[in-house]
């Protein structure tokens, strides 16, 4: 495959706007690499297909073509007023109880891939993307609306919150995920002292 072919595939999965530093991270290329295929890639969608390329500053998303609006507009309302799947329910509780999480670490706990299910989730205004990072990636929590949709004050008002927050299986599957983690943070906290 060509770095375009490969960054495609990579906006496609992420579902998000990247910038170049983390596609030059993730593709292990030059930053002018990066930028050439970022530019052979929105030529060649502008010649054919139903997406094109979306550029703010920096930062990159694949997007559909506006000329699709109104039937993506159909799948989205769908996407939004159908029930949620099984694998959305499994998401939003993993996240209810353990957020803020990483995709990565969502996907741990759920043994499957969670792109597609986060991205649904945000649609539905149930999930929000969070400005701070671990691992190099967004956290991800349930919204306000997700609380006022089941009549909570917080989280914490959940059944048996305690216990399956604190559930030692996912704690230590989420503990050799994240061990860097905590290998960063002693050095910050010896600085304070």
């Amino acid at each position: 495959m060509t770095l375009d072919q490969i960054i495609e595939s990579i906006l496609f999965a992420a579902a998000r706007p990247l910038s170049v530093r983390k596609l030059t991270e993730i593709t292990e290329s030059k930053a002018d690499d990066v930028e050439a295929a970022l530019e052979t890639l929105k030529s060649r969608l502008q010649e054919s297909g139903g997406l094109m390329l979306q550029e703010y500053g920096k930062d990159f998303e694949l997007v559909t073509k506006p000329e699709a609006a109104e039937h993506v507009k159909k799948v989205v309302k769908d996407e939004e007023q159908g029930e949620l799947t099984r694998a959305s329910l499994e998401a939003l509780t993993i996240l209810a109880y353990r957020g803020p999480m990483t995709r990565p670490e969502l996907e741990q706990v759920r043994g499957i891939q969670s792109a597609l299910i986060l991205r649904n989730l945000m649609i539905r205004g149930l999930v929000e993307q969070k400005e701070d990072e671990r691992l190099g990636q967004p956290t991800y929590a349930v919204t306000f609306d997700f609380m006022k949709h089941l009549g909570l004050s917080s989280v914490k008002d959940l059944p048996d919150y305690e216990t399956l927050r604190g559930n030692a299986a996912i704690s230590d599957m989420l503990d050799r995920l994240n061990p860097k983690i905590e290998e960063d943070k002693e050095p910050k906290e010896k600085l304070n002292v």
